[in-house]
């Protein structure tokens, strides 16, 4: 079947690039870097997503801190390619790299848990506004249509805060306390979804106002993690 007339433009003036190493694909990886994706195998912490030497839920890197979601995920490490696939999205807006990469992997690292809603972590209006695009929400409503579960804009940054990469583990908790806002309850369990996971500040706060407003369980998602 020919590619519709769109689609051949679309091909000849922004080929298709691999977010691995920039080189013209097929797709958005190419075979080298899909085979290099630094993938999180099991077992791993079921609270917080780290990698362990066995399956626990609580590891030492998460078992004195107070988190108030019920567990993270995440399929790949963030370094080489994922890091590369996060980079092009949020800050290159190559968004095809969503649906054909990012919420295949996302949603297969759920091994069929349920879910009554997906809610993606808020950009603030002024960064919305500068980026164009909550890659967040991209990726929770991509997520949500392949678990089969509705995605709901429940949350909303109230307030700006600094750019959590400049800080440390407790600066990063202090930025976004109070930053967000519930519209509403959002009833049963709840996927909560980010690009990444570093100390889990961002995800932890937006959990606890879900909480807050009468949320049952929060279970973090995100593509990447530190570890």
């Amino acid at each position: 079947m020919l590619k519709p007339y769109a689609e051949v433009l679309a091909d000849l003036f922004y080929p298709q690039r691999c977010v691995g190493c920039s080189r013209r694909s097929s797709d958005v990886l190419c075979r080298t870097c899909f085979e290099a994706l630094p993938e999180i195998s099991p077992p791993t912490c079921g609270r917080c997503g780290l990698p362990t030497a066995f399956e626990v839920y609580g590891c030492d890197g998460c078992r004195t801190v107070e988190l108030a979601f019920d567990g993270a995920r995440a399929p790949l490490r963030y370094e080489g390619v994922g890091k590369g696939a996060v980079h092009a999205l949020k800050y290159e807006g190559y968004r095809r790299v969503v649906e054909r990469l990012m919420a295949p992997l996302m949603a297969g690292s759920l091994a069929g848990m349920r879910f009554d809603a997906v809610v993606a972590v808020p950009l603030h209006r002024a960064r919305l506004a500068k980026r164009g695009f909550n890659q967040a929400e991209l990726m929770g409503r991509a997520v949500a249509g392949r678990i089969g579960a509705p995605f709901l804009d429940k949350l909303r940054a109230v307030r700006g805060t600094r750019d959590q990469v400049e800080l440390a583990a407790p600066e990063r908790r202090e930025n976004v306390a109070g930053a967000f806002d519930a519209r509403g309850p959002v009833a049963g369990s709840v996927l909560l979804v980010d690009d990444v996971m570093t100390t889990g500040a961002t995800l932890n706060e937006c959990a606890r106002v879900l909480k807050t407003s009468g949320t049952r369980e929060v279970h973090a998602l995100t593509l990447c993690r530190t570890c």
